[in-house]
C-alpha cells in the first residue's frame, strides 16, 4: 500500500511539472540561441541495473543535466542515488 501511494505521487508530481516546465518558440530564427541546455528527475520505486537492486527495496531518485551546441558539441551528466 506505501508503494502505491507513493506511485500515485510521483505521478501527480511529475503530471503538474510537465504543464508547469512548457515554454513557447522564439518569435524569430535570429532569437534563437546555439546553446540547448535541458534536465531530467526522476523518482522510482526501486532501482535496478541489469537486474541487480541497487536501492534495497527503497525509493531512487535520479536526475540528469544535458547541454548541446548547434555546432553538434554535447555533455551530459545522469546520476541516481543508490543505497546498499
Amino acid at each position: 500500500m506505501k508503494t502505491l501511494a507513493l506511485a500515485i505521487g510521483a505521478l501527480t508530481l511529475c503530471g503538474s511539472a510537465t504543464t508547469a516546465l512548457a515554454q513557447s518558440a522564439p518569435a524569430t530564427a535570429e532569437a534563437a540561441s546555439p546553446h540547448t541546455f535541458t534536465a531530467n528527475v526522476t523518482l522510482a520505486s526501486e532501482y535496478r541495473y541489469r537486474g541487480i537492486m541497487q536501492t534495497n527495496r527503497r525509493p531512487a531518485i535520479q536526475g540528469g543535466f544535458d547541454y548541446s551546441h548547434v555546432s553538434g558539441f554535447y555533455a551530459g551528466n545522469w546520476n541516481s542515488s543508490i543505497s546498499w
